[in-house]
């Protein structure tokens, strides 16, 4: 009998690999959809919870704690001397007849010459030439005229082995006061009223200082050279724009002298980003400015706002304008010094303004974060069961980074933040000591302890070459003594932003059949243009807007309304050609069907994307903008957004349509930049605002209504 072909016996090898390859890929299909989901929620949370987690754990070191202080160049070392303890009393002037009136005469005369008017209070110049102390004819003092409405005073103190070595660095201290702290208007009265030396505790500590620094015998380490400003408060009647009477007082705002300051000493005429921009600033003389600012430090002494509190309170705010830091060996080093001891057997821990019974904290806002954070924690620990004292301390850890994160991203803008600008490092130390003392001749001794632990940091730069110093400036800090770097914070940065990563990968190389370039193209264009009308208008605004004005505010919601319309109708255009005859419609319903999917997936894919190279540069540069963005635009753009089938399945069903329809709008204007942005969270449209958030809210509203 002839032999029965294989094929008849139902052995096909052709079709037994198709079927094993069909197998195969529906084996992988049923993977990819149990494990995309997955890798669109899981790294999300994994990246929220290790961020609320880096107060407890550092990956980098490998121990269950966050990275303590330390100083990374070891010409910065705080730690080898001590300083002596400044007095507790004030000096008080000379009041012979004949030197008074010479002092008054030469004071009004060097006022005439600097531009001041002779009913302006004294200032700094005037007490260092008032002859209270016996401070050296080498320290040089000059009022300085900046601008029309602002003026300072400002006192040079070279290194007294400046003919050996040549000083070419240069550090600079401005001292301010609140009106509300100063003792003019609430102790002083008659013939003291506007002595700078009398009107606050801090401003007669500095003149202490001003003395040592410039004697060779009390400091022979000072190498650079040391700049003092502090601002020239003018009397109400010396200002023009004032409507007050003669006696009141007004001093500017340390933030508009630090910039005045560094305008005049670089002589830029002021900066576009800077309280004196478009104005003109006087440059200082050419002698003052040769030494290239290394440091700034800037010591406000800001008032109580309670009378409840006893504790003395001190922030050190490094934070700047566009997630700029200084160098965390500058930080460390200010949290050092103010742990230092004074020199001698004879110390008072209460007189220390560390050890006094003092909080000190690295953000802006106080303790009323903390007292949040820690009841909603502490009621957690009461039901895990954790002590309460180490939930405390994790809760005050944790708000402190939240704090860091949130003044590095929405302000405020501190003083120091224009020399951040300039490349100088910089940072804030503001003091609020309650308990004013009621006599006269009386220094609080937390702020002659502050100004003692100053001249230790002074002490400690001094031994450092800033031109070879490297250090990190890349960090957040839970507490002035805790910090987390950059190789620590990225990794759960990237895992927030990872499922836009998952979403256009799956998209590009699963999902999308046919890309619909025109489509995308079209709401892409109309994205751009939207966001450009609304960026115009903003930098107009930004100008000319008060933000209490009516007519501004509906008019920017006008603004909006009208580009999210624009963008909408460009995302809900029918680009689909339909077929033609009547056999056809059936075909051509699902051709237009499948061309609307491939529509929303294309527009999908170009959202995530966008995303993705937004968020890319702003995890890097400035994390406190960019993870808090990733977390809340990563789900929205990879997660939130339905799919064809739930959107054909609303459809069928017009109750479930309404309500979605619903939800949409209200969550769209809930989260629009004129309603949840500014100027709740930011004052004013930053470029954020206007070149990340608005154009991802315009692709979601494309999104949610194509």
């Amino acid at each position: 009998a002839p032999a029965v072909p294989s094929s008849t016996n139902g052995n096909d090898p052709k079709r037994e690999e198709k079927l094993k390859e069909l197998k195969r890929k529906q084996k992988r299909e049923k993977i990819l959809r149990r494990a995309i989901p997955i890798f669109l929620t899981v790294p999300w949370f994994v990246g929220v919870i290790w961020t609320a987690l880096h107060p407890l754990v550092s990956v980098v070191t490998g121990e269950l704690k966050c990275r303590g202080q330390y100083i990374d160049e070891n010409g910065l070392d705080v730690h080898r001397h001590r300083v002596e303890r400044y007095p507790l009393e004030r000096v008080e002037r000379n009041n012979r007849p004949q030197l008074r009136q010479h002092l008054d005469n030469t004071f009004h005369a060097r006022k005439e010459s600097a531009g001041a008017g002779k009913d302006e209070p004294s200032g700094m110049c005037d007490a260092i030439y008032s002859e209270r102390l016996a401070i050296s004819s080498a320290v040089e003092c000059l009022h300085h005229a900046a601008t029309e409405t602002l003026a300072f005073d400002v006192v040079r103190i070279l290194p007294s082995m400046g003919p050996v070595i040549e000083s070419t660095e240069a550090v600079v201290l401005v001292v301010g006061e609140d009106n509300g702290n100063s003792r003019t208007t609430q102790q002083q009265s008659g013939s003291k009223v506007g002595d700078w030396y009398e009107r606050s505790d801090i401003n007669a500590s500095i003149l202490h200082l001003i003395k040592k620094l410039g004697n060779k015998k009390d400091c022979p380490w000072l190498t650079k050279t040391v700049f003092i400003v502090s601002p020239a408060v003018k009397t109400a009647s010396a200002i023009a724009a004032s409507d007050s009477s003669g006696n009141n007082i007004t001093s500017p705002l340390l933030g508009s002298v630090v910039d005045a300051f560094i305008s005049s000493y670089l002589g830029d005429g002021g900066s576009s980003e800077s309280h004196t921009a478009n104005i003109s600033v006087r440059p200082l003389p050419p002698d003052f400015t040769f030494p290239m600012i290394r440091s700034v430090l800037v010591l406000s002494d800001v008032e109580t706002t309670t009378t409840a509190t006893t504790r003395t309170e001190v922030r050190i705010l490094p934070q700047g304008v566009g997630g700029t830091l200084p160098n965390l060996d500058l930080v460390f080093g200010t949290f050092l010094s103010l742990q230092s001891h004074p020199a001698g057997d004879r110390y008072r821990p209460e007189h220390s303004i560390y050890y006094g019974d003092s909080d000190f904290r690295i953000h802006p806002f106080g303790g009323a974060i903390e007292e949040r954070v820690g009841q909603v924690l502490g009621r957690v620990g009461n039901i895990i069961g954790l002590k309460s004292s180490t939930v405390g301390k994790y809760a005050k850890d944790l708000s402190g980074f939240f704090g860091f994160v949130a003044g590095m991203a929405i302000g405020p803008r501190h003083p120091h933040a224009s020399a951040l600008n300039h490349g100088i490092d910089a940072l804030t130390i503001e003091v609020r000591i309650p308990g004013r003392v009621s006599s006269s001749s009386s220094i609080h001794p937390h702020y002659a302890d502050f100004i003692r632990c100053v001249e230790h940091l002074l002490r400690s730069i001094s031994n450092l070459h800033e031109r070879l110093h490297h250090s990190v400036a890349q960090y957040t800090m839970p507490s002035p003594s805790k910090f987390v770097s950059h190789g620590e914070y990225i990794y759960p940065a990237i895992l927030t932003a990872l499922p836009m990563i998952v979403r256009a990968v799956t998209l590009s190389l699963r999902d999308i059949k046919r890309f619909q370039f025109l489509h995308a193209g079209m709401v892409l264009g109309s994205v751009c243009v939207a966001s450009s009308i609304i960026s115009l208008w903003a930098m107009v605004t930004n100008r000319t807007r008060d933000a209490e004005d009516c007519n501004s505010e509906w008019f920017s919601h006008a603004v909006f309304f009208i580009s999210y319309c624009i963008v909408v109708l460009a995302a809900r255009q029918n680009n689909s050609i339909p077929e033609k005859g009547a056999n056809a419609d059936k075909e051509a319903k699902q051709i237009q069907t499948s061309n609307s999917n491939e529509r929303q997936k294309s527009l999908r894919l170009i959202s995530c994307l966008v995303g993705i190279y937004l968020h890319a540069p702003l995890l890097l540069a400035n994390y406190s903008l960019g993870f808090p963005s990733s977390v809340f635009w990563s789900p929205l753009l990879a997660t939130l957004v339905l799919g064809p089938s739930m959107n054909m399945l609303l459809s069928r069903n017009k109750v479930l349509l309404t309500f979605s329809i619903v939800v949409k709008c209200l969550l769209l204007i809930a989260t629009s930049p004129p309603i949840m942005l500014v100027p709740i969270i930011f004052q004013r449209y930053t470029p954020y605002v206007l070149g990340v958030y608005t154009p991802l809210h315009l692709f979601l509203a494309a999104l949610w209504f194509a």
